[in-house]
Formats: structure tokens, sequence, C-alpha cells
């Protein structure tokens, strides 16, 4: 038995070794992401020492598994040198891995707003994207592989220390002639042994004892949820995630009373003659509301500020995601980012699902998507295939590599002067999505322009400055094109920044706020700033209103033109819901409504008014809408039912 003890001590003081390191881990992060999570009580870190035991535990147990039960089937006697070296890469090749993301993560949360997920392999293994920006970051970045290396090479060192101890004892134990236990009862003894250490390790897996496993969701109970990340690890929610992309069904109501409070399928202006008009849209990247003129704050963007004087400018909107591949399709497909990941690069990306190129070219229209980065850039020219677009234009097609950035993909004045051509080469009516790239991070722009653009504390500015410039460029140019009289542009943003001038922007719903503006060169006297509350997945039924489109279409949008439709906006942040309903701003512990505040009176989230208005018939009605919209939401996606063809004609017409 004492052999077997050894092996038990050796497993138990890798696992404490383990645990110290994520501790360390744990600390580096916070003090990587303070701006982002802010300060931390007392309570709160005890909480932080509570879960993250659990968190890491599990974590631990998953990656190691193997080894462990390596451990223990050699126990006993010394393994051959292919043997040893097996138990040596089962213990190093998954914990070297696990480094490898953990630290990664410690920069790419301040994007995500959250622990990476199974998602992340989506970001590697994408065609042309991962290869060409990882230089980029690295050179940015240089201290986070050498951080990893430095992290990696204590715990070779902590491992060495614990084996040579190990070792020791049981060189002692040989050189004493220890007896070893043999036969039937050695068998039964090895047997005994991992199964019980098997029930334990599953257990730690497991979280626990409940009835369900442990998974990031579950963090919420710890912290709130701007600070979950704290709690957690990226192994363990890359880890607990594999799974979490698979939607499951919520029954709180009836499909008829469900789809009664949300109406999924659109319809307007049956009365009115279809307008035959050109439509482009133009998603910035990372363009915060903040940084424009729509905003409170130093205005960077002096063309689109003028543009939006002589348009319909909301003041009020917001981005239902934190990434692009949330965004591109929010905008032109009206899918809500409720999901761990997006839907883009999900098991339902192969769903048939709604879009404005889809409709539009059913009205004959031609259709083209846009983007300057390298093709395959996070699944976008999969995405616009699906979406119906019939051409993708990416930096392969522009085919001048003298306008390549270095990173993502072509500049964008260069970029967009070539759109306005291919837009001009185009028969109409026609319908082009552009999306820019350049005021992304390392927020590069071409060397002639060093200088040129305000500066900032940020570093994001003058890149902003540079595409406000850029699309400048683009008007001037299309202006003096004949289809330009005849077109709607709808300007907004993928998502908002992570940099930003002060918390509101990076934790509130600051963090969500993004300039639409609908243009119209033959419409100029309906310009007006309007307040109404309005959210990506808004833009696809408002550009079919404005067209007076007369056919169904699902879309879990709103027009904004629809002064009768209800509003709200919704998004999905690590698997709880952050949404306003009417003049309340609501988030959820899963779908459990915890917090309400007062919107847009306390849109700074100062006073939860939850236990105060929970019994009101006001509470039950909004509680009911966001049920139904989630209801909906998973039913639609597990179903393929995303689209007025597929959805139950015998509820909604």
């Amino acid at each position: 038995m004492s052999y077997f003890r050894l092996t038990l001590r050796s497993i138990l003081l890798h696992v404490l070794l383990l645990l110290l390191a994520y501790a360390i881990f744990r600390g580096l992060f916070y003090a990587f992401n303070y701006d982002e999570i802010g300060a931390v009580s007392r309570a709160e870190w005890g909480q932080v020492l509570k879960g993250g035991l659990r968190f890491d535990l599990s974590a631990i147990a998953f990656l190691n598994s193997l080894w462990i039960l390596l451990m223990l089937i050699f126990s006993g006697h010394k393994p051959g040198r292919l043997w040893r070296r097996v138990i040596e890469w089962a213990f190093w090749l998954p914990n070297i891995v696990a480094i490898l993301f953990e630290v990664s993560d410690w920069v790419y949360f301040r994007f995500n707003r959250k622990r990476a997920t199974i998602e992340i392999f989506d970001l590697i293994f994408t065609k042309g994207d991962f290869v060409s920006i990882l230089p980029g970051y690295i050179v940015s970045y240089w201290y986070v592989p050498l951080l990893a290396i430095v992290l990696i090479g204590l715990l070779w060192y902590g491992h060495r220390r614990v084996n040579r101890v190990i070792g020791a004892r049981y060189d002692l134990f040989e050189q004493l002639r220890f007896p070893k236990l043999k036969g039937k009862k050695y068998f039964g003894t090895k047997l005994v042994m991992i199964a019980l250490t098997a029930g334990l390790v599953v257990l730690a897996m497991r979280g626990g004892t409940q009835l369900v496993p442990v998974n990031a969701r579950n963090a919420i109970s710890y912290l709130p949820v701007e600070k979950i990340g704290l709690v957690l690890n990226t192994p363990f929610s890359i880890i607990t995630s594999v799974e979490s992309s698979r939607l499951k069904e919520y029954e709180f109501m009836s499909a008829e009373e469900a789809d009664k409070l949300i109406h999924p399928v659109k319809q307007y202006a049956t009365d009115q003659a279809f307008q035959r008009k050109n439509v482009v849209v133009i998603i910035l990247e990372s363009f915060s509301r903040v940084f424009t003129g729509l905003g409170d704050a130093q205005s960077y963007t002096p063309f689109l500020d003028s543009l939006s004087r002589n348009s319909i400018a909301y003041t009020n909107a917001y981005a239902n995601g934190l990434r692009s591949n949330e965004g591109i399709p929010g905008i032109l497909s009206g899918i809500p980012a409720m999901m761990q990941g997006p839907i883009i690069t999900s098991v339902y990306s192969n769903n048939k699902f709604t879009s404005i190129a889809g409709l539009l070219q059913e009205e004959g229209y031609k259709t083209a998507f846009f983007h300057g980065g390298t093709n395959g850039s996070m699944g976008f020219d999969t995405y616009a295939a699906n979406a119906g677009f019939e051409q993708y234009f990416g930096r392969y097609e522009y085919h001048n590599e003298k306008d390549y950035d270095g990173t993502w993909g072509i500049y964008d004045e260069p970029f967009l002067q070539f759109v306005s051509k291919q837009l001009s080469a185009m028969p109409q009516p026609f319908m082009g999505a552009v999306f820019t790239l350049s005021s992304h991070p390392p927020f590069s722009i071409p060397a002639q322009y060093a200088g040129k653009f305000p500066q900032g504390r940020l570093g994001i500015e003058a890149s902003i400055g540079y595409t406000d410039y850029a699309l400048r460029r683009f008007f001037e140019t299309a202006s003096r094109q004949s289809w330009y009289s005849n077109t709607v542009f709808v300007i907004t943003a993928d998502h908002c920044s992570p940099f930003a001038p002060d918390r509101f922007y990076t934790d509130f719903l600051g963090r969500y706020q993004v300039p639409v503006i609908l243009f119209d060169p033959q419409q100029r006297t309906q310009a007006r700033r309007d307040s109404t509350l309005i959210q990506q997945i808004d833009i696809l039924p408002t550009i079919m209103d404005y067209l007076h489109y007369h056919k169904p279409f699902f879309a879990f949008g709103n027009s904004a033109l629809d002064t009768a439709a209800p509003r709200y906006f919704i998004t999905n942040l690590s698997g709880n819901y952050n949404t306003i309903i009417g003049d309340w701003h609501m988030k959820t512990q899963e779908t459990d409504i915890k917090e309400v505040y007062r919107f847009p009176a306390d849109i700074k989230d100062q006073q939860n008014i939850f236990t105060q208005v929970q019994s009101t018939d006001t509470f039950y009605n909004r509680q009911r809408y966001l049920q139904a919209l989630l209801q909906l939401f998973n039913h639609s996606v597990i179903h393929n039912q995303m689209h007025s063809e597929t959805y139950p004609i015998n509820i909604s017409r």
C-alpha cells in the first residue's frame, strides 16, 4: 500500500502545484484587466477564492485525468523509457496548452469581455486570418509570450522538485526492499484505488455533487456579471463550452403566446409601391458612438458628423454583441447575439435565415459583400454566401498588396474607393454591404497620414479619424456616380471599441452604444436626430419598411420607423442576458431577472429596484416579453425556422 500512497502523494502535490499556478494566473489576469473589471471588495475576494477553487479543480481534473490514470496504472513499479515519456507528455502537453490559452486570454478579454470559449478555435483555424494577424499581435503584446515562457518554466521547476522528492522516497523503498503487493491482491487493490481516484476526479470535473455539472454560467452566483471573468479560468471556460453552443428549448408559454408577443413575421406597406432604391450598408469597425458627434465626448469624425446632420441619426442605438462575427449577422440578418458564441460559426451556421441581401435579391437586386480583410477572415465569406450575397470582394479580389496594412487587410481609404468602383459596375438596383477594418487594433494607418488625425490617450483615435476621412473620400467619389441619388445608405458599427474614455463605456450600457445613420440623398428634408431606442437587429426591418417592401419576412427586431412597435434591446454575456424593455434596463442570472434599473434615468445602474417592482404587473409583462423572446429565439434556431418560409405558418399567418 505504501507504493500506492506514494503515487497518490505525487498526484496530490502536483494538483496543489497546479492550484498555486492557477492562483497566480488569476492575479495576473486581474492586473491585466483591472480597468475592465474594476475594484474588488474583500467580500468579493472571498467569493473569488471559493469559486475559483471550484473552477480551477475542474479544469485541472479535465486536463490531467489521463496523466492521473497512467500514474495509477504504473504505481508500484517503474515503467520503461517509452512509457515514462508517455506519462511525462500526458502531464505537459495539456498543461502547456492550457497555460498558452490562459495567458493569451489576459489580452483577448478586453476585446471579448468574457473568458475565451470553444469558439477561439474558429479564430485560430479560420483560413488566412490567424496566421496573418499573429505576428502583429506578438509585436504589440511581446510581453505575453514572454510571460507564458516564464510561467511554464516555473511549473517545470515545481514539477521537477516534486518528482525528486517522490523519486527519492521511491528509491528508498527499493533499497529497503519494501514489500510489494502481488497477484490477485495487487490487482484488486489497484482497481479499488483507481476506481476511488477516478470518482474523485469525476467529482472535481463536475464541480461538486450537484445534479448538473458546473458551467461558466455558475460564476454569476459568486460575482456580478461584469466581474465573473475573475472567478473563472480560461481552460475551464473553453472545456465546458464545447456543448454550450447547443441551445436548449425553453417552454415558458405556448408557441402561440410567444408569437403574439414577439410577432417575428413582419409585413409592411402592402398598400404602397415598393421603392427600388439601391441599398448600401456601411459597417465601421469598432466605431463606438462616443467617438462621434452623436456621443457626449470629443468627436473624431468630422465627416460622419456632417453627414448625420443630413440624415436620420439615431442617438439611442445599441449593438447586440461585442464581436464582429456577432455584429455582421445582427445588422444584415437581424440575428441577435443570444448565444454563447456567434451563430455563423456554431453548429447552426447552415440554418436558413433572412437577410437584407436575400430579400432584395428576390426583387431583382444584385448583391455584393465587401471586406478588405484576408478572405476567410472570421468566416465572413461563407456567411455572405449563406446570406444570399452573390459576390464577395475581399483582400484577394482587391489585387494590390501595396495597400495591405500588414495585419488585417487593405487600408480603408483605397478599399472604399475600390468599393465605389465595383458598385458603379453593378446593374441597378443593387445592395452592397461594406465592412471596414483600419480602426481595429493595432490601429494601423498609411504612413503618409502619420500625424494628420488627432491623437488621443487610447490609441484608437487616429484610426477613427482615418476611417472617417476614408468615408469622406468614398462619398465624394460616390456622389459623382449615376446611382448615388437613388441610393439609401445606412452607416453603423459592428460593435464598440474596448478602448473607451471612462468606465461607462466599458462596464455599462455605453459598451453597446453605436451610431446608426440612415442617409438618403433625395430625402434630406427628413433629417433629424431620433431618440427612438433601436438595436442592430432593427436595421433589417427598418430598411425593408423604408423601401415599402410588402412581402412577409422573419425578423426578431422591429422597424425604427414603426412607432407602434415595442422597443427593446438584448445581448448575451457569459450565458446571462442584458436587456432594455421600455423604460427598464434588466439583467438576468441565466433566464431569471435579478436586477432592474430605470432607463435612461439610471443609465449607469446605480439603484437596483428589483425588489420594489418584482410583484408589479409591469414586471410580469416585461418578464413575459423577455421569456417569449428567449423561447422563440432558441426554438427557431434549433428547428431551423428563422425564415418566413420555415416559421410555422399556422402560428403567424
